[in-house]
């Protein structure tokens, strides 16, 4: 009895101890808050299809590789994600451009390509819409005093974009930027009910806000004159030695993943199959480019500006 006894207790002591260091394994995970908005289809926060967004599927790509992390969504567009960089708060975003100014709050590793980077004019107005044509000009646009726009504030639409609301906003009274906690679907519905006359958006985002209001009425778009070929999309993380450390292991992660069909579909979802087609070199030399050495700013501090 004695023997069984001890055995007994010898088995509870093994299963206690495999039990503290399974815990302990769990508990040693890092948990990286990744910032969300509603933003479909780059974030897709409700309905059939959640968590199929483009940035979802890609933060699922580097959950697989990285298994000693895990992303817990936090619900921030990029001006509050900005924000919270300034106060040195450890968050990241995924669907970060990169601007100067940010690189002073934020390291960044390349993460995804947008092809082609296009905006499109829109609008409730229909009259409005017909009288524009059907490229119209941004920069024409915002000469117009008679209309008004509405853009996010500390949103990047990239540098050509930035620079023109910078300078058309000072002297336009009509180009309103606000700043909002409710994401970037909140101006489309403020174009939609009519408080303003026009914003800009990613087609893909105008398409599924159209869809997603159904029956009412749609909002009208064209493409914008100012098209540019494609821009990298960034993983971003606040600049200290947390996001140091996360960004240099997402960028290893990202480097091995680019030549993965798991990764290339991520990137390339929610686009059209001709558009895929049109841009297959440029995403292949992204993917090729992604694959190689390191991409990030965390390198020696190094700036991603001119990539």
């Amino acid at each position: 009895m004695k023997v069984w006894s001890l055995l007994i207790v010898t088995l509870f002591i093994v299963n206690l101890v495999r039990a503290q260091d399974l815990f302990v394994k769990k508990e040693a995970k890092m948990t990286i808050p990744w910032a969300v908005a509603d933003w479909s289809p780059y974030y897709i926060l409700k309905g059939p299809q959640k968590g199929e967004g483009r940035m979802d599927r890609l933060k699922k790509v580097i959950a697989e590789r990285l298994p000693n992390y895990q992303f817990s969504d936090v619900y921030a567009d990029m001006p509050r994600a900005v924000e919270l960089w300034k106060l040195n708060k450890n968050i990241c975003s995924g669907s970060a451009l990169i601007t100067p100014e940010r690189e002073k709050w934020a390291y960044f590793t390349a993460l995804g390509f947008q092809v082609p980077h296009e905006y499109v004019f829109v609008t409730s107005k229909a009259d409005i819409y017909s009288e524009t044509s059907d490229h119209p000009s941004l920069k024409d646009l915002l000469e117009k005093k008679n209309l008004s726009a509405i853009f996010t504030e500390n949103r990047s639409y990239g540098p050509a974009i930035d620079l023109m609301l910078k300078q058309k906003s000072k002297t336009n009274p009509g180009i309103h930027q606000l700043r909002t906690s409710e994401g970037y679907m909140s101006l489309l519905k403020m174009v939609h009910k009519g408080r303003y006359d026009y914003t800009i958006e990613y087609e893909p985002v105008v398409r599924d806000f159209n869809e997603s209001i159904y029956p009412e009425k749609p909002l009208f778009y064209k493409p914008l004159k100012e098209v540019y070929p494609s821009t990298v999309l960034y993983f971003a993380c606040t600049k200290n030695a947390w996001g140091k450390k996360v960004i240099t292991q997402v960028d290893q992660a990202l480097q091995k993943a680019a030549n993965s069909k798991e990764y290339q579909n991520a990137v390339e979802s929610w686009l059209d199959v001709e558009t895929v087609k049109r841009n297959r070199k440029a995403l292949e030399n992204f993917y090729h480019r992604r694959a190689q050495g390191p991409w990030n700013t965390a390198v020696s501090g190094g700036s991603l500006s001119d990539q």
